[in-house]
């Protein structure tokens, strides 16, 4: 139970791991800088509004401006009543149909009665603002237009002041136009309703729709639906309900481009210069671009816009019941999206691969899982442009997105460092079965069925245990295997000390190979010791092997057993190194004239009693070591004879 712990552990703790450090970091994140990740969700709604903004012409809600020019066709404002009243009956003789009016008169003038008289005869929606967080708690003017509610219900925010019209100029359709201004200047929300004095007063828009349907007064709802809003305004004079928020706001719709709407200057209005028939059934709201009258809001548009913009959008927005909303299930799809990444980054880590009939898991690419999770983000705002221009629907994407790149950076991060250590691990586990330059060459290889070779001068040893046959015949296994262990470690020790590499354990023999890694570049080429040093590297390890292995071998023998001893063939000269076989199994090996020659000396020690015999090869590059002149040779399976050597060994050498 525990080892099959251990080994699930090992399989999926980068992944369990990773997940749990993302959802800690995310957390975090989320309690530190919500306000930060809102912005960043709120910024790329700005690109998608501007991306995929609708630049045709709108008719249906047109602006009367008053702006520079009217401001010097007609003189500084505020206008006289009178040339306001006149503006009045200049829209009502075009046929328009509404009149909003982004314009507050809190102050009495001359002439009120004047303008009292148009108002009351054309009834325009007018216009009052209210004192959030933003203002400061003075009033001014009487408020108009309260819903016929019976209080101030959640989640409506109460007002602290208020600007509002004279008490002559009082219409039943008034509408605040109190923005909700982002941290960063920008105009994304407006309370749908502002409550003062236990009075319910609806926005703008809102007043203008109101009036244009003949709806008296609307019902607040809660959103009960997964795709509902959380609350929502609703009668039955309006085609569909006015979706809202949690704070009871209206989100901007900011899908129409600025460029897109009408916009008459109120000079031309007035001087009745304006189109034929432009006007006719239209809305038309009247308000300032005028750089001088300080109604400027920030937009995803630009930074500096005028008011009415926010109100145009809003306007065409009910119009068409394209309002955004955020609906309910929210959260749930954001969840469902977070784990759908999750998801597929947890697949693709072990994604199945057809082997011949088998399916065997298959690891993606550690490197491209930051990647995948990258990816699916922008899926996720891509879906969230979508929702959002289409179905008027703000599902949010940046939460969900970020726990997506979190997990799967931290599973990458992680899997790499797993993929290391297990690397590190195989390398070790393949060096102490293969030449450790063998070994790391083949970790960044990929498996082949082709050769791997390449033919260079080395220098090969052959070390074996005379009588090691008999020996096993007549002694315990372990006994044996005790002996061939110690002398497998104590060869290997002496030949690595030398620079030397073992190639192979055969039976109760070693090979050892000097300068027997693949030179398959140049670079390895020019870079590998000459044939003399890696000559006399193995010369001297060979006389350093015979004297360790004096206190290894048994000694004296079994009774009735020939003593064990060693015997050693040592030559130089050219030789092919690399690896053979398909890459279902493949095997390293140092083939050649030379190495067939160093295990042909080793069969001779014995008849030339002689427990280390060398090549002419290896003679010819150690030119300065006395050397015994043995004869010519023909050589078991050879067809040339061969000159062979004895080291001499002095009375104290132990053999």
């Amino acid at each position: 139970m525990a080892s099959s712990q251990a080994r699930w552990l090992t399989r999926h703790g980068a992944a369990l791991f990773g997940l749990v450090g993302a959802a800690l970091v995310w957390g975090l994140l989320q309690w530190l800088a919500p306000g930060v990740l809102r912005q960043a969700e709120e910024r790329a709604g700005d690109f998608v509004w501007r991306s995929a903004a609708q630049h045709a012409a709108e008719h249906r809600v047109i602006v009367v401006d008053i702006d520079e020019r009217s401001l010097r066709e007609i003189g500084p404002w505020p206008w006289p009543r009178a040339t306001q009243a006149r503006l009045l009956e200049q829209l009502a003789r075009a046929g328009v149909r509404e009149q909003v009016l982004d314009v507050v008169f809190s102050e009495s003038r001359p002439g009120d009665e004047i303008l009292a008289r148009a108002v009351q005869q054309h009834q325009p929606v007018l216009a009052q603002v209210f004192a959030l967080e933003q203002g400061a708690p003075t009033s001014a003017g009487q408020l108009a237009g309260a819903l016929a509610w019976a209080g101030c219900p959640a989640p409506f925010a109460e007002a602290t002041g208020y600007l509002g019209n004279i008490a002559a100029l009082q219409t039943p359709f008034t509408g605040h136009i109190t923005p909700r201004v982002a941290s960063d200047g920008v105009v994304r929300h407006q309370p749908a309703v502002i409550c003062y004095g236990g009075k319910a007063y609806p926005a703008l828009g809102i007043a203008a729709l109101m009036q244009a349907t003949g709806a008296g007064s609307v019902a607040l709802q809660r959103g009960t639906g997964w795709l509902e809003p959380a609350w929502s305004l609703q009668a039955p004079q309006l085609t569909a309900p006015i979706p809202l928020d949690e704070r009871g706001d209206l989100r901007v719709s900011w899908l129409q481009h600025p460029d897109s709407f009408v916009s008459l200057s109120a000079a031309d209005v007035l001087a009745g210069r304006t189109p034929e028939g432009l006007l006719r059934n239209a809305w038309v709201l009247v308000g300032s671009s005028a750089f001088g009258l300080n109604d400027s809001i920030a937009t995803p548009y630009g930074g500096f816009s005028s008011g009415l913009q926010a109100h145009l959008q809003i306007m065409t927005a009910l119009i068409d019941g394209r309002t955004p909303y955020t609906p309910r299930a929210q959260a749930l799809g954001q969840a469902l999206a977070a784990l759908a990444g999750v998801g597929v980054i947890l697949l693709l880590r072990y994604r199945p691969r057809t082997a011949g009939k088998q399916t065997v898991a298959h690891r993606f690419p550690i490197y491209l899982l930051p990647l995948v999770a990258s990816g699916w983000a922008l899926l996720l705002w891509a879906i969230h442009a979508v929702l959002l221009t289409h179905f008027s629907l703000w599902v949010g994407w940046v939460s969900p997105a970020l726990f997506t790149v979190l997990a799967g950076s931290a599973i990458g991060i992680l899997e790499h460092a797993r993929s290391r250590i297990d690397r590190d691990q195989l390398y070790t586990h393949l060096s102490s079965y293969l030449p450790a330059p063998v070994a790391a060459a083949l970790v960044y290889q990929s498996p082949s069925s082709a050769i791997r070779a390449s033919t260079q001068q080395v220098s090969v040893l052959f070390a074996d245990i005379r009588n090691f046959s008999a020996y096993c015949e007549n002694r315990p296994p372990e006994e044996a295997a005790a002996v061939l262990h110690a002398f497998f470690s104590t060869a290997t020790q002496v030949i690595e000390r030398h620079g030397g590499v073992i190639e192979a354990f055969q039976g109760d023999a070693i090979i050892a190979v000097w300068n027997g890694t693949p030179q398959d570049t140049p670079a390895r080429a020019a870079s590998s010791p000459p044939a003399s040093s890696h000559a006399q590297q193995a010369l001297q390890a060979a006389v350093d092997l015979l004297a360790a292995m004096k206190g290894v071998l048994p000694d004296p023998a079994p009774a009735g057993l020939e003593p064990l001893s060693l015997g050693i063939g040592v030559e130089t000269g050219l030789a092919m190194a690399g690896s053979f076989g398909l890459a279902s199994r493949r095997t390293h090996m140092v083939m050649g004239r030379t190495v067939t020659i160093a295990s042909r000396l080793v069969g001779m020690t014995a008849e030339l009693a002689h427990p280390i015999l060398v090549g002419e090869g290896l003679a010819g590059q150690v030119g300065g070591v006395d050397l015994e002149s043995m004869g010519t040779f023909l050589l078991d399976g050879m067809r040339v004879p061969h000159h062979i050597y004895a080291y001499p060994l002095s009375a104290d050498t132990p053999y």
